[in-house]
């Protein structure tokens, strides 16, 4: 008797699973009918298909991500860090964050196993906060310094890209619109303060786009191109030929630093010069006959 209850319940319970089943599935069918009319894909097939149900579950993932930072990170002081480094753009910046909070992690989990096997002292998880801190703080700033000299090189041929737009009779914000797209790829630093400058230069006036992007890339170059801006707009110079001339000044002045350096080449150098070579070729010289004498000495002493 009790055998076939079971049976019975048995067999009832998964009568009604199915029908749950089925039931969530028309659901499921209805939902999607309904979000297949609000989605970019074509047919139901194809929106229905395994690889952009996927894609779509990475798309809005992904915005989540974008939306949590843009609210809790990018409003930092060591967003400013990131953005200098060179990830302008809110995908870069999030693919930065996610990186680094992985890697963070992962060794963070690893330091706790090894401190609950007390195999390492409890210190090491704040040591291990800190010296990851300092070491993300310092790839950013060397990342920074490489977009600065990527900056100084190109800047250059940026100026005789406008100077030979302008000459062809392109107004100077139409060389702008025309020359942004092509900065991005020799600098990020240059294409990404080129087009904030471009941006204020068309919603306000010349004096705050040149002083937004000399607070945003404070060098010698940026402060030349805004005086030469300036001067030619205001006493009505040919702009062409003032750009080719500042091109060629500022040319020249990074031919001098390159000398400098070169000349200074030899004055580091001549330390390890002394020590490794010139110190070595002295002992190497003297030492027989210093040994030679030596053993003479000895000689005569034991005679």
């Amino acid at each position: 008797m009790i055998k076939a209850i079971s049976i019975i319940c048995f067999a009832a319970g998964i009568l009604v699973f199915f029908l749950i089943v089925r039931k969530q599935k028309v659901e499921e069918e209805y939902y999607d009918r309904f979000y297949f009319i609000v989605s970019k894909h074509n047919t139901f097939s194809e929106y229905i298909k395994l690889s952009n149900k996927l894609r779509d579950a990475f798309i809005y993932v992904r915005a989540r991500l974008y939306k949590f930072n843009e609210k809790y990170l990018f409003k930092t002081q060591f967003h400013n860090l990131v953005l200098k480094a060179g990830y302008y753009k809110t995908g870069e910046a999030t693919l930065f964050y996610l990186i680094a909070s992985i890697v963070y992690l992962i060794v963070l989990i690893v330091l706790v196993i090894k401190v609950l096997s007390a195999s390492v002292s409890v210190a090491s998880l704040p040591c291990f906060s800190i010296v990851y801190y300092i070491a993300v703080k310092f790839y950013l700033e060397r990342k920074h310094m490489q977009e600065i000299r990527k900056f100084r090189t190109n800047f250059i041929y940026f100026l005789d890209l406008m100077a030979t737009c302008i000459k062809t009779g392109m107004t100077f914000n139409a060389s702008l619109d025309v020359i942004l797209p092509l900065l991005h790829r020799f600098s990020p630093l240059l294409g990404h303060s080129m087009q904030d400058f471009s941006n204020t230069l068309k919603y306000a006036s010349l004096d705050e786009a040149c002083d937004r992007i000399y607070q945003e890339v404070p060098l010698t170059e940026v402060q030349e191109f805004n005086a030469t801006v300036k001067n030619s707009i205001q006493f009505g110079t040919g702009m062409s030929s003032s750009l080719q001339t500042l091109a060629m000044e500022i040319r020249q002045f990074h031919f001098i630093e390159t000398e400098e350096k070169i000349g200074a080449v030899n004055a580091k150098m001549g330390i390890p010069l002394i020590l490794f070579i010139m110190f070595p070729v002295i002992v190497e010289i003297i030492a027989p006959g210093l040994l030679r004498a030596m053993q003479n000495m000895s000689l005569d002493m034991i005679s």
